[in-house]
């Protein structure tokens, strides 16, 4: 796992209709299962990384239980993969597979953007323009990180506007997809820069009414985006992106 604090909030109850909780109510389990979800999501993990019941119990400060029953919903939907040993992990996405994913998400996240423009308010356009010059601020000050989980996020929001929860649940499930093996490219801090001045720019757009030039930025930044992970997807996929043979026997147990 990438580094981060000890310990760390549960995600309160998704009130966004981003389908976070899965309409299943709001136990620990639940919320378990959010942040777990959202982390995929937020490209914390390469694909192939295997995930530790232990490790993610600390870290959320509950027991093994809820973490346990939220790995097993999140394999049954796809979102991970639960292994023969009961070994969690990462789905890993083959280099076709990723591009076909990139342009379907390409057009769902084109509709959504019409969608949104043509029911955003002026007020929401510009709370969603505020947090993206936030987010500018924090890169300059030399703080990128988790920049991808706030740079899908904001976009996520942004769709949100449009009102049709069967988008949302579509191009979420595109993202699982497409997330893990971009997460290098969010990495890099020339590239995050670009990334949210195209934010911005995305967001004036929808301000301004200017429906084509949202979608024709946004295209842009996907494909982008695209092209730096296949550097990595040609690299890497017959050595760290392949599944070993052989696995240590710490590695084959969930626990």
């Amino acid at each position: 796992m990438t580094e981060r604090p000890e310990t760390r909030n549960l995600p309160a109850r998704s009130q966004n209709g981003s389908g976070e909780g899965e309409g299943r109510g709001d136990t620990i389990t639940d919320r378990v299962y959010a942040a777990i979800r959202r982390d995929v999501l937020g490209c914390r993990w390469p694909a192939g990384q295997r995930l530790k019941i232990r490790d993610i119990a600390a870290e959320l400060g509950v027991s093994p239980m809820p973490v346990r029953v939220a790995l097993r919903r999140l394999g049954e939907e796809g979102t991970l993969v639960i292994e023969e040993n009961k070994s969690a992990r990462v789905p890993f996405v083959s280099r076709q597979s990723f591009n076909e994913y990139l342009e379907i998400s390409i057009l769902l996240e084109g509709l959504a953007i019409e969608r949104a423009a043509s029911r955003i308010s002026k007020s929401s356009v510009m709370a969603l323009r505020r947090e993206a010059e936030e987010m500018q601020r924090e890169i300059e000050a030399g703080n990128t990180t988790d920049y991808a989980l706030r740079f899908n996020g904001l976009l996520m929001k942004l769709y949100l506007e449009g009102g049709s929860g069967a988008l949302i649940e579509m191009i979420e499930q595109v993202w699982i997809r497409t997330a893990p093996p971009t997460r290098e490219v969010f990495e890099e801090r020339g590239t995050v820069i670009r990334l949210n001045a195209a934010l911005i720019a995305i967001v004036d757009a929808v301000a301004a009414g200017d429906v084509a030039s949202a979608k024709e930025t946004l295209a842009s930044v996907l494909h982008y985006v695209g092209r730096s992970a296949n550097l990595f997807l040609d690299m890497d996929q017959d050595l760290r992106l392949k599944p070993k043979r052989r696995m240590k026997k710490n590695d084959a147990d969930l626990d």
